[in-house]
């Protein structure tokens, strides 16, 4: 299941069609509800997000309005300019916050009735930050099956020194068989085991 299938608006909303193919991958009646109600408020928050983000940009042209209305008319309306630049940056923060906390739970939600797996860390492959950007690491996986499958998986985390993990085991869930599907995935955590240091072979 590709979490980034199927969606709209430079990938920021999930389409009905995204939110089906979640739901399909559920078994539950239970679980299916929570990824509806959870992708639904994770809809809502984006665009919400995205008016204020709008609002934002605009509302510099409606600060130079009021100043010339305010010129002309000899008021002051000073308290305007909190309405008109505070609304704005409400919605984009609390679209923001809300975002995060509603995708984090859908995920959560869309492996719930997921089985557990316990792979290797074959590859991390660093991906520097810069600026306010995080560094994080495309890590690659595999697990092998009691059948006989192994199942080869990508594990998109932020953080530093993740590339000592390799070698070592990292528990994960997934919904499908499928041996290279590989955002079929939701990362659960490593095992206790010491990781490795920098330029010791695993």
């Amino acid at each position: 299941m590709n979490p980034m299938k199927h969606l709209s608006l430079l990938g920021l909303i999930a389409t009905d069609e995204q939110t089906r193919e979640w739901m399909a991958a559920a078994r539950t009646p239970e679980t299916r509800a929570r990824i509806r109600y959870w992708s639904k408020v994770e809809t809502i928050s984006t665009a919400t997000m995205l008016a204020g983000i709008a609002l934002l940009l605009i509302a510099p042209f409606g600060s130079i309005a009021l100043a010339v209305w305010s010129s002309v008319t000899d008021t002051d309306r000073t308290v305007l300019y909190w309405w008109i630049w505070g609304i704005p940056a409400v919605l984009a923060m609390g679209g923001v916050v809300a975002a995060l906390v509603a995708s984090g739970r859908r995920e959560q939600a869309c492996f719930a009735d997921g089985r557990v797996a316990v792979g290797t860390v074959e590859r991390a492959i660093e991906h520097t930050g810069s600026g306010d950007d995080r560094t994080w690491f495309d890590l690659r996986i595999s697990a092998e099956l009691p059948g006989g499958t192994t199942l080869r998986r990508r594990l998109h985390l932020e953080g530093e020194g993740l590339d000592r993990r390799v070698g070592g085991s990292v528990r994960f869930r997934h919904n499908t068989l499928d041996a290279d599907d590989l955002d079929d995935v939701l990362h659960v955590g490593f095992d206790r085991a010491e990781p490795r240091e920098e330029g010791q072979r695993p």
